[in-house]
């Protein structure tokens, strides 16, 4: 069955090919790190889906390198489980794209959950100057930024509140050992209120084995936060195009006009040929026993495991001009959904969100899978998402990427373990994700490996739901 789905709240216009990893650096004070260039003529083959969109196509990222995949284990690091009060706002990409929608006078979506307390973030630890650090994992943002000892916790009306409201860990006890940026300043603000301001400048920043010297981070002065009591900031993952330095002194100033992209830290490991153009996450249901590995595999067996990959795909999905031509989000397009014996043959772009906990489909593909449980599952319009009975047997769900079915174990298609005190009903895994952008979020990410390829412009995937 083909899904129709009109997106009247985004603007795709037709997109243009990538030309460079690191985008020019319009400062002087940030430093010009060697960009991995790939020039090409377009063919018709760089269109990859018409997306069931008249008069507009979506173009692939071009492939920066042939290195061949080293697929051993190395580089990596653990992931830790730590809970979130899902109560309140979310920064992954759902908050974000929620607040696009929003903005664009739709109705949004709800992040993640807005009842389940199993809802849960991953951190990792990484080295600033030497200081060891707990950060969320992030592929829906590029920024990485720690607090400062003197942060300051903002309300909503920018009043000085509490520190336990942010609730954020230790504070960085230091300072930068290359300086802060002169004239520049840091300014994040993520979907749904939450955001930092601050300064950014130079340190020494190793992550999963991997060192960048006189690294671009920023540390944060002040912010509106809600925290989970153990992290102390984000370490983003993404392209350069979505980084958040801007000219001036006015650290509330985040104007377009004045942005001043630089090159992230995983950016700045592969172009100062420190890893390989890749990095790979396998994530853990309801543990800590998940790691991310920069250049390499986790420790994690594959040999039984089913492979394929898909393109990396350039998509207009934020109000911001840069991520028209060059790549923002890991964005990808399934071949299709299968689930309850039906298979779709809609495309859709979908990002994959380490931060995010659901899975956000097209409203008729939602609505279906949902149909799908037994009992069937009612969207319950006070919190957004869909429940059904705490017994209920989910239905076999799986995203088709390129040849293969990738399916998630039904564990993870209904949350047991909480339940709405009005309805004694439990949550599913799947959410609506009204006129998009769509995402796959942990639900799906716990049941694959996957190896975001920026060398190749693919991501792929290996089978994980059996563990």
């Amino acid at each position: 069955m083909a899904l129709q789905l009109t997106f009247n709240m985004m603007t795709l216009g037709t997109l243009v090919i990538l030309g460079l990893l690191v985008p020019s650096l319009a400062a002087p004070a940030l430093a010009q790190l060697p960009s991995l260039n790939y020039t090409q003529s377009l063919t018709s083959e760089d269109f990859i889906h018409s997306l069931a969109l008249p008069g507009f196509r979506f173009r692939r990222a071009k492939p920066l390198t042939s290195i061949p995949i080293d697929r051993t284990v190395q580089n990596y690091i653990d992931l830790r489980r730590v809970p979130h009060d899902v109560r309140k706002p979310r920064r992954s990409a759902a908050a974000l794209f929620g607040q696009v929608q929003r903005s664009s006078g739709g109705k949004g979506y709800e992040n993640v959950t807005a009842i389940n307390h199993y809802a849960a973030e991953y951190a990792v630890q990484a080295s600033f100057n030497g200081r060891q650090m707990d950060l969320v994992i992030d592929s829906g943002s590029a920024d990485t930024w720690v607090i400062g000892p003197n942060f300051s916790c903002k309300g909503s009306l920018n009043q000085t509140v509490s520190d336990d409201i942010c609730a954020l860990g230790p504070a960085f006890a230091g300072n930068f050992t290359g300086g802060a940026i002169p004239n520049i300043h840091f300014a994040i603000k993520y979907g749904d209120g939450e955001s930092v301001q601050g300064l950014l400048g130079k340190m020494d920043v190793e992550f999963a084995g991997v060192t960048v010297f006189d690294q671009e981070i920023a540390i944060a002065s002040q912010g509106t936060w809600h925290g989970n009591n153990v992290t102390s900031g984000i370490l983003g993952l993404a392209y350069p195009s979505l980084t958040n330095a801007y000219w001036g002194d006015n650290i509330y100033d985040n104007s377009q006009f004045l942005s001043v992209p630089y090159s992230p830290l995983f950016t700045s490991m592969v172009t100062g040929g420190l890893t390989q153009p890749y990095w790979t996450i396998a994530m853990a249901r309801n543990s800590s026993l998940g790691s991310v590995s920069i250049g390499g595999m986790p420790p994690v067996d594959i040999s039984k495991s089913d492979h394929d990959q898909t393109p990396i795909i350039i998509a207009d999905m934020i109000d911001r001009d840069s991520t028209s031509w060059k790549p923002s989000f890991y964005t990808i397009v399934p071949t299709a959904f299968q689930f309850g014996g039906i298979t779709t043959g809609g495309h859709y772009p979908f990002i994959l969100d380490t931060a995010t906990s659901l899975i956000y489909l097209p409203p008729d593909l939602a609505e279906m899978v949902n149909g799908k449980f037994d009992p069937p599952a009612s969207y319950l319009w006070n919190y957004g998402a869909y429940f059904t009975s705490c017994d209920a047997t989910p239905p076999s769900f799986g995203v088709q990427i390129g040849e293969t079915t990738f399916w998630v174990n039904p564990k993870d298609l209904l949350n047991k373990e909480e339940r709405d005190p009005l309805t004694n009903l439990c949550q599913t895994g799947i959410a609506n994700g009204g006129t998009g952008p769509y995402i796959l979020g942990i639900t799906f990410l716990t049941n694959v490996i996957a190896m975001m390829n920026i060398g190749s412009g693919n991501i792929e995937f290996w089978s994980h739901q059996f563990y």
